[in-house]
């Protein structure tokens, strides 16, 4: 198994997306696109290139704050909506009034 891959800007998609329940797997292709797994049950939710420019992808992961608190984006499980809840009550609360009915 090989060591996971680290610089600055791949740890700041790790911690960006961790903060919603989702973790960072090994490159998938040519070491600049990862496979993004819920953290709750491992089933992957999408993709994620290194390319970003720094501050990129906190302010992606919080433009899409209220569709992981939705249900509308993430895992089917449930994960993400639980971690968005954790991480910010008032916010899920308003997310979820507005685009879970």
């Amino acid at each position: 198994m090989s060591a996971p891959v680290s610089s600055p800007i791949v740890e700041e998609i790790r911690r960006a997306y961790a903060a919603v329940g989702i973790t960072l797997d090994q490159p998938a292709a040519y070491g600049t696109y990862y496979r993004l797994l819920c953290a709750g049950c491992g089933h992957m939710v999408g993709n994620v290139g290194d390319r970003l420019l720094p501050g990129m992808a906190a302010a992606l992961v919080d433009e899409q704050f209220d569709l992981y608190a939705a249900g509308l984006l993430g895992c089917s499980c449930g994960h993400q909506t639980g971690q968005t809840r954790e991480l910010d009550p008032t916010r899920w609360r308003a997310a979820r009034e507005r685009l879970a009915e």
